[in-house]
C-alpha cells in the first residue's frame, strides 16, 4: 500500500511539473485587445523579423491571462502556421507589464494549454517568419 501512495505521489509530481497553468490563470482570460495586437507586430514581429509578404498563412492570439498578479505581469500565446511547414505550429509565449514587452519563450509548453482560448489574428497572415 505505502508503495502505490509513493507511486501516486511521484505520478503526481511529474505531472506537476508539465501542468500548463493553474485554474486561476487560466480562470483570468479575457480577448486580446487591439493595443495588445499591435504591440506585439510593433516591438516582437517587426524588429526581430524581416517583413516579406507570404511567409505566415495562419495566425492565431490567445487571450490575455494575469500571470503574476502581485507584480501584475500578463501574458498571452501567439501561434503561425509558417508558408514553408503547412500543418506544424509555432508558439511564442509573451509576458508584459503596462504595454511593455518583458520576454517571449519559443514553442512555450504552456500556449498548448486546452483552456486558452486562441483568436484570428489576421494582421499577421503574409508577414515573414
Amino acid at each position: 500500500m505505502r508503495i502505490k501512495i509513493l507511486a501516486c505521489a511521484a505520478l503526481l509530481m511529474l505531472v506537476g511539473c508539465n501542468a500548463p497553468v493553474s485554474q486561476s490563470v487560466a480562470d483570468s482570460q479575457r480577448a486580446p485587445s487591439s493595443d495588445v495586437r499591435q504591440n506585439f507586430i510593433n516591438i516582437v514581429f517587426k524588429r526581430s523579423y524581416r517583413h516579406e509578404a507570404g511567409e505566415v498563412v495562419w495566425a492565431r492570439i490567445s487571450s490575455v491571462v494575469l500571470l503574476e498578479p502581485e507584480k501584475k505581469i500578463y501574458a498571452y500565446c501567439v501561434r503561425v502556421v509558417p508558408k514553408h511547414s503547412w500543418g506544424d505550429w509555432a508558439y511564442l509565449g509573451v509576458s508584459f507589464t503596462d504595454g511593455q514587452i518583458l520576454g517571449a519563450t519559443a514553442n512555450d509548453y504552456r500556449c498548448q494549454d486546452k483552456r486558452l482560448r486562441y483568436y484570428p489574428f489576421p494582421e499577421l497572415t503574409g508577414m515573414k517568419t
